[in-house]
């Protein structure tokens, strides 16, 4: 049990040293077989352990310091403030109903220690009390709700709250501003940063929806949860949310897992009017770009989840065609829309207008490490192939590549050629799929 864990140890716990110097005084009158006098002791140690924490809070926290103006007067003229704060300190969220409740019990033990009340007093209840108050309490920072939670808020308009903008210091500052912060207080953690979010400061606004990216990048289920409560359901209903939320999306894919109907409406309508506002021009790196946010989704859900749930955007992000191998990797274990893709990819390397051929033949020198991981031999040759068949309409970019024999695509030209190798017999309708007249041997003379 708990209560019986040595008095000591539990002692060198408790950072404050004149409240460690009471439970000292407490533990002796334990030894001493004193067990009201134990009581009494730790009772002491306890609320004004719990008292200076506030103290302590108040000059930086205005839930601490309209608390200690309460108990404050109480104390500095003796009178009992016991109750009082607990009382307060609930009503301000700074303890849960439970940790009130065994305060109270608390105070009543030390009550019945105290005063001539019949109440025999044995060595396991002092036991209790001691390990109770400091390992409930006394070990521990405020760390509930509104406390903590008032704190992040009172700095989240600083300027510098967030030095960088990179992920990894991003969390590095969440992670030490959260610390202190229990599960419990995560909910009003989320409504406060969204309140700030839609507010008028726009430094406290970035700071706001930085925090939040941060918060669904834990990739955790109870943070989820919470983002989608305090977040997504009340506030998918305003198209201003639609960057933030596909950013969270992107973060986090598994806050699409369990939207209500409306809801899961709502959020392929802002999903669709991001991708629309965006574009894919923007790096694929950022966020926002909705090839990101399809392929972070993906990565996580699958394909078969996504074009049940959010085929409109899913087709939108694929009838833009992104030229990012990240893109193109993400799709690697998605066949149905890799296969659009690949399709996609030689229409446009095959095309006979120059506007079409020219940008993507532009774009494969980047993408062909990308394309030898997700795309047979088969595939390969045939990209090959639609490459030989653009530069016969004449496109400069696919001209290039193929009169340089696919220097510039070394991995999908190796591919190609283990296809040929392995296969002559199925290379031959492969070269006339795309109308081009080759026969085989004057084919791979000419481009290997």
């Amino acid at each position: 049990m708990a209560g019986l864990t040595d008095m000591e140890e539990l002692i060198a716990t408790v950072p404050e040293k004149d409240i460690a110097s009471y439970l000292r005084e407490a533990m002796v009158c334990y030894g001493a077989a004193a067990y009201r006098g134990c009581i009494v002791l730790t009772h002491i140690a306890l609320f004004e352990g719990l008292r200076q924490k506030l103290l302590a809070l108040a000059p930086v926290n205005t839930v601490a310091k309209a608390v200690s103006a309460v108990i404050e007067p109480l104390a500095a003229s003796q009178k009992v403030f016991e109750l009082p704060l607990i009382h307060q300190m609930k009503g301000a969220g700074i303890i849960t109903q439970l940790e009130a409740d065994i305060l109270e019990q608390l105070n009543k033990q030390r009550n019945k220690a105290a005063h001539p009340s019949g109440h025999f007093v044995t060595a396991e209840e002092a036991r209790f009390v001691f390990s109770e108050a400091v390992q409930k309490f006394l070990s521990q920072p405020i760390r509930q709700t509104s406390v903590a939670v008032s704190g992040i808020i009172a700095k989240i308009a600083g300027p510098n709250f967030f030095p960088s903008a990179m992920m990894p210091d991003l969390n590095a500052v969440t992670l030490q501003e959260t610390q202190t912060l229990d599960p419990a207080g995560m909910p009003q953690l989320v409504v406060k940063l969204v309140e700030v979010l839609e507010g008028t400061d726009p430094v406290a606004s970035r700071n706001a929806g930085l925090f939040l990216l941060s918060l669904a990048s834990r990739r955790d289920p109870s943070t989820c949860a919470t983002l989608v409560k305090g977040f997504l359901d009340p506030k998918a209903a305003n198209n201003v949310h639609a960057q933030n939320i596909s950013m969270l999306i992107t973060a986090d894919p598994s806050l699409l897992l369990t939207l209500a109907p409306a809801t899961r409406m709502r959020v392929e309508a802002l999903l669709l009017k991001n991708a629309n506002d965006v574009g894919i021009g923007v790096p694929f790196t950022e966020l926002r770009n909705p090839a990101h946010v399809l392929a972070s989704a993906i990565s996580v859900l699958g394909e078969a989840f996504l074009i049940a749930n959010y085929k409109l955007f899913v087709d939108w992000v694929m009838g833009k065609v992104p030229y990012s191998p990240e893109f193109v990797r993400a799709l690697k274990t998605s066949p149905t829309l890799l296969k659009s893709l690949t399709e996609q990819y030689l229409e446009r390397a095959s095309h006979s207008q120059w506007d079409t051929s020219n940008p993507f033949a532009a774009a494969l020198p980047a993408l062909d490490s990308a394309l030898a991981e997700v795309l047979s031999d088969e595939d390969a040759f045939r990209m090959v192939a639609a490459v030989v068949r653009g530069a016969d309409w004449n496109g400069f970019g696919p001209m290039e590549i193929a009169n340089g024999k696919f220097a510039s695509m070394p991995a999908v030209k190796a591919k190609a050629l283990a296809f040929v190798t392995a296969n002559p017999t199925a290379a031959q309708p492969a070269i006339a799929s795309f109308g081009l007249s080759f026969v085989l041997p004057s084919f791979m003379a000419n481009y290997f």
